[in-house]
């Protein structure tokens, strides 16, 4: 390959928006994704007439990064509905955004696992969070989620029924040990806001940003062995040289390529097994969170065929199961526990819904025990670059933001002539 002004290794959201960026400020770009498509953990597959997501992702209609690149329009977006559907003690209560229902819905819906001062401190929790910008709620005292809802005054029940799976369901974090303040920036965007899908599965987000760049900007199929104080080297032993690198992978990858630790590492896994069925379990498009603590292992369910008719065949629905407890189980064990606990929760007929596929996400999220800053972009060398939200606030908004701050940094070392400069160590 030719040598380009700047070499993005990764076509994740934080990948794609910096060469859009980039491009857009007259530079040379070239995004090398070791995989085929675009999007990182972000990205969506064809089976069989099904659309399967790489796990369960949600676009959150706050954000307002991604509408400066693409026509949102195009994404056909449709809402999720406004809540959850909360299965405790064997029956399902709807708990819904207080801002769509009333105290009494929701109310009802935590009879059973919330005290009368549980239902007033939640909507304490909403009110404050929905008058506090994300700026100041990152900057408040830290501790682990756990320890702040314990302190907030949330009964021990109420903690484990519904803020473990719902925590869990969004940021993969069931036993609530990261950061406080990570947990309410996502809190805050679930209480204000609705998640939707893309029409064509949340990978069309990603394709949507790659149909911007110029052409043949992206090399896929393309793995970088490791970072260099002039380009990348190849797992092929080719070389390509660069004037500046901006490492846009996750926080393994980036920390092996560079031979040293240039990203906090720390991530939260989840699994996700897809169903096929005939009849849908449920008549509304609305993530089911199991709060029975113990020995289950289904954190969440969601039917996205009830959303958007079209991630499954005519006829058919497609249901997603989703795991975030660690467990020592092989794909056919994990499927069959989670049918068994699924036909207590729909009956028997569980038992013949058809397995399609079954997704191990080794980082779904970053995982943050504590979120001392916030940064969009690191600086690791006069000419290497790492960007995403490995440095943040695990969300598309904040992969998508590092990518534009981190183009903006660069375009502004051209301006100054620092390209010229070396000092990423060879050795590395």
């Amino acid at each position: 390959m030719k040598s380009t002004d700047v070499i993005i290794i990764g076509a994740g959201y934080s990948g794609l928006s910096a060469a859009y960026y980039l491009q857009r400020k007259g530079l040379t770009v070239k995004v090398l994704e070791a995989l085929s498509h675009p999007g990182g953990r972000a990205r969506s597959t064809k089976l069989d007439g099904f659309t399967l997501d790489r796990g369960i992702h949600f676009y959150h209609n706050s954000t307002t990064e991604l509408a400066k690149i693409i026509n949102i329009q195009e994404l056909g977006l449709k809402n999720t509905y406004p809540g959850y559907l909360l299965r405790y003690q064997g029956m399902f209560n709807l708990f819904t955004n207080p801002l769509y229902q009333t105290l009494d819905t929701v109310s009802t819906a935590l009879a059973k696992n919330a005290s009368f001062t549980d239902k007033i401190r939640l909507f304490g929790l909403y009110a404050k969070l929905k008058t506090s910008t994300y700026n100041k709620l990152v900057k408040e005292p830290d501790s682990s989620t756990f320890e702040y809802l314990s302190k907030t005054g949330f009964s021990k029940k109420l903690i484990d029924s519904f803020f473990r799976p719902m925590l869990a369901a969004n940021i993969f974090d069931y036993n609530l040990q990261s950061s406080s303040r990570f947990s309410k920036v996502y809190l805050k965007s679930l209480f204000q806001d609705h998640v939707a899908l893309p029409k064509d599965g949340i990978g069309k987000i990603a394709s949507s940003i790659a149909a911007q760049l110029d052409d043949n900007t992206i090399s896929f199929k393309t793995k970088v062995k490791r970072i260099t104080d002039n380009g990348v080297e190849l797992i092929n032993g080719d070389f390509i040289e660069s004037k500046f690198v901006v490492v846009a992978t996750n926080a393994i990858d980036a920390n092996l390529m560079a031979g040293e630790k240039i990203m906090p590492a720390e991530c939260s896994h989840v699994s996700t097994l897809y169903f096929t069925t005939d009849k849908a379990p449920l008549s509304k498009p609305v993530v089911i969170l199991n709060g029975n603590n113990g020995t289950t292992i289904v954190n969440h369910v969601f039917v996205p065929s009830l959303l958007h008719p079209e991630y499954a065949p005519k006829g058919k629905h497609l249901v997603a199961v989703n795991v975030v407890k660690e467990h020592d189980l092989d794909d056919e064990e994990l499927e069959v526990k989670c049918l068994t606990e699924l036909s207590e929760w729909f009956g028997l007929k569980v038992m013949d819904w058809q397995h399609l596929k079954t997704y191990h996400i080794k980082y779904a999220m970053p995982f943050k025990p504590i979120l001392d800053e916030v940064k969009f972009s690191k600086k690791i060398s006069n000419t290497v670059y790492a960007c995403g939200d490995s440095l943040s606030v695990g969300s598309m908004e904040s992969a998508l933001r590092s990518g534009r701050e981190t183009a903006d940094i660069i375009a502004q070392e051209f301006v100054k002539g620092n390209h010229k400069k070396r000092d990423f160590a060879e050795s590395n």
